[in-house]
């Protein structure tokens, strides 16, 4: 499912200052450099601002240590309607959050395998989605979050027996840092999770467009220290919603080859299924 708007960031004047945007939301309009790199926001949530692919605008990238903020998957069901990001963020009471993977033509059912404790959809696992994210760990010992690798021998029996939620996702990156998508001309927006080499989780999203070739390559030489990360959504529907620390950021997708090559909406789509994390 696909849709289109603009990023709307609301952050100190230290972060950012007001600027005119093309049809990308790439800022044009001459301005003072915004700083780089990491700012924390609570113990165990840090920000960090860095330069898009291509350099043209910023992509937003959120660390959570997951040991002291859990991942919590929200899903839509009968007597729980799609919200958006923001409002997923109000209900559930969560500080951060960012779709939890694409969805199928029926607006609600994941494209890959999902389990969120006893609900499961579908039931199956799909070959060609190469990725896994596990948290809700059954055990204290268990790591509390991981990115792993479908094409890992018996990782999709291993996680069913020691994880409560399982996402599968396409793969952008496979561990330990290796891009495996191959490139190709469409671009988008993009929301994707990534995992770090101390196991931080990391919320990733990017409204300038770019190929997902080129995003890896990317993500890779920044100093985030990312070993996997997973395609969580592109254009119009990816969604990102950070209300913590006294920042707000409001990011929709924008750009996508083939379906909406300009700029329009400016609101966040409903989402049938997301990934947060609570507030503190």
């Amino acid at each position: 499912m696909r849709h289109f708007t603009t990023t709307s960031l609301t952050l100190s004047l230290l972060w950012l200052a007001a600027a005119t945007v093309n049809a990308y939301g790439q800022n044009l309009a001459p301005k003072a450099p915004e700083p780089t790199g990491w700012r924390g926001l609570v113990p165990g949530i840090e920000l960090g601002l860095f330069p898009a692919p291509g350099g043209l605008g910023r992509m937003q990238i959120v660390r959570v240590d997951v040991r002291s903020h859990p991942l919590q998957l929200c899903s839509s069901s009968a007597s729980q309607p799609m919200l958006t990001a923001e409002e997923w963020a109000a209900k559930k009471k969560l500080c951060l959050v960012i779709n939890a993977g694409m969805y199928d033509k029926d607006g609600s059912t994941h494209c890959g395998y999902l389990k969120n404790h006893d609900f499961i959809q579908p039931a199956v696992f799909r070959s060609d989605y190469s990725s896994l994210c596990v948290f809700s760990p059954l055990a204290k010992e268990t790591a509390p979050f991981r990115l792993l690798d479908t094409d890992d021998a018996g990782v999709e029996k291993d996680v069913l027996s020691r994880y409560d939620v399982v996402i599968q996702n396409l793969r952008l990156i496979k561990h330990p840092g290796e891009n495996r998508w191959k490139q190709q001309p469409k671009m988008w927006s993009e929301a994707a999770l990534g995992e770090d080499k101390d196991g931080h989780a990391l919320f990733i999203f990017c409204r300038t467009p770019s190929t997902m070739h080129d995003f890896n390559e990317h993500l890779l030489k920044l100093p985030i220290g990312i070993v996997s990360a997973q395609h969580l959504d592109g254009g119009p529907p990816a969604s990102f919603y950070l209300n913590c620390g006294g920042v707000v950021i409001r990011g929709v997708g924008g750009y996508e080859s083939g379906f909406n090559e300009n700029s329009g909406s400016q609101k966040f789509w409903l989402l049938p299924h997301v990934i947060g994390v609570r507030a503190p």
